[in-house]
């Protein structure tokens, strides 16, 4: 069903930028962006009650939309089974404390019950995310083929250091196959962001968070720290061999209850028009791109 859903949804992306409205106002003859087809949003958490539930489904239903569902360990039982009752609506990701000494153990027993990625996680306490304390979690979700989504940049309270966007360099340069998305483009830590996914093919960012609020008057900022699409395909000593143009490097997320995600696709195709982010693009922002990485097939997806 979800293969069946991408495929209908993705041929219809690619070609709405330039079909006009009814409408006889010029205006209207613009591309509309407001209502992608097809989203899959990379960072929600999960609330453990009826009624949150009901709004999600209802939400995402409604779009057309998949999240990828961060389940607390609190609620690991109620979560995978919320997300196996509804499987085109619902990527379940466990959340584990990073630091908990039954970790491994942990990420062996949620693959085991069909969690599909790791995160969010968040490193609070003395250790940085690239630290050989966590090298065993990182083998290991690369062995089993689980994305991690860990948060970068400042915490609610207050707490920043041990979370910059270096760290997951170092990660996705150790960890090849590993996918890592990491949360919130490394707010405020942008360029650190923007270098370490530009060097590092397996390694994205959602913009989830308050930067889009930040910066919703100043929505072409972006294009400073995902600079480098015109240099894809030349032969330059300073470029990767795998470059992938910089805008595909995000991915949407609402980081909200489902309430917030008309207003966060609002703010996120805000940024992708001032940054002449093209709809080929925009189709892996919303979807695509998490689809991959989660095998969930369409045409002309790699």
């Amino acid at each position: 069903m979800k293969s069946f859903l991408l495929m209908a949804c993705a041929s219809i992306w690619f070609g709405c930028g330039s079909r006009p409205t009814e409408q006889s106002d010029p205006a209207a003859l613009k591309p509309n962006y407001s209502t992608p087809p097809f989203v899959i949003d990379a960072h929600v958490h999960y609330k453990a009650t009826d009624e949150w539930e009901k709004s999600f489904i209802d939400v995402y239903t409604r779009r057309n939309a998949m999240a990828c569902l961060m389940v607390r360990w609190k609620d690991i039982d109620r979560g995978i089974a919320f997300a196996k009752a509804h499987p085109d609506r619902i990527i379940p990701y466990a959340m584990i404390e990073i630091d908990s000494p039954t970790i491994l153990e942990d990420v062996k027993k949620v693959h085991a019950m069909g969690y599909k990625g790791l995160g969010e996680f968040f490193a609070r306490n003395q250790w940085n995310y690239d630290d050989l304390k966590y090298e065993p979690l990182w083998t290991l979700a690369e062995e089993l083929g689980m994305p991690i989504a860990p948060h970068t940049g400042t915490l609610s309270n207050g707490m920043m250091s041990r979370l910059r966007p270096g760290y997951l360099a170092t990660i996705a340069s150790k960890h090849p196959k590993l996918i890592i998305v990491g949360a919130h483009f490394g707010n405020p830590w942008y360029a650190e962001a923007g270098e370490a996914t530009r060097r590092n093919a397996n390694l994205y960012f959602d913009l989830s968070g308050s930067s889009l609020i930040k910066k919703e008057h100043d929505p072409g900022f972006w294009k400073e720290y995902l600079w480098w699409t015109p240099y894809v395909g030349k032969t330059t000593p300073h470029m990767p061999k795998d470059l992938t143009p910089a805008f595909e490097k995000i991915v949407f997320a609402s980081d909200e209850d489902p309430e917030g995600l008309e207003d966060n696709i609002r703010r996120f195709n805000k940024m992708l028009d001032a940054n002449d982010v093209s709809d080929e693009t925009r189709a892996k922002c919303y979807g695509l791109t998490m689809a991959a990485f989660h095998g969930i097939k369409a045409d002309g997806l790699k």
